[in-house]
């Protein structure tokens, strides 16, 4: 069984990591991930965004250290996405596999093409959004996730 994430890149308190906020929402994308991992998903797909993708792939990657049987993919939109973004690079070294899925030319349809690549290989999906953002990538992403039947946990910031 495989998972994928997805959520926005950025919070009004995203950048302080020891606020409230964000301790309450690591907590509950823990909570999230140990409820696919108790289901049997073992493989998990990120797309190595800051925000969300990087939470949760530190998250996932803490748990692997205990349960080696937990593959971490990284799907890529273009080649150098992140590129100078150290996190996702530390990421992307300790991941079972890194790929970039889409070659398409537009930033955005490759970013399109990534998340679809996601929700089609996955049985699950672990949202950190808000509802209020309906016309972001991340509302288009659990949209289509539902269109295709996913079980989806829905994360509010």
């Amino acid at each position: 069984m495989k998972c994928c994430f997805t959520g926005h890149r950025y919070f009004p308190w995203s950048s302080d990591l020891e606020s409230s906020e964000y301790q309450v929402l690591i907590e509950r994308l823990d909570r999230a991930i140990d409820q696919v991992l108790a289901k049997a998903a073992i493989h998990f797909i990120c797309g190595n965004a800051i925000g969300v993708d990087t939470w949760a792939a530190e998250r996932v990657l803490q748990r692997k250290a205990n349960n080696p049987e937990i593959f971490l993919e990284i799907a890529l939109p273009f080649s150098d996405h992140n590129r100078h973004e150290p996190g996702c690079l530390n990421i992307q070294s300790k991941a079972d596999l890194v790929h970039v899925v889409s070659t398409k030319k537009s930033r955005i349809a490759a970013f399109c093409e990534r998340d679809t690549y996601m929700v089609d290989q996955s049985n699950i999906l672990i949202a950190v959004y808000d509802k209020n953002r309906s016309h972001s990538g991340t509302a288009k992403t659990v949209a289509y996730a539902r269109k295709q039947g996913l079980e989806i946990i829905e994360i509010q910031p």
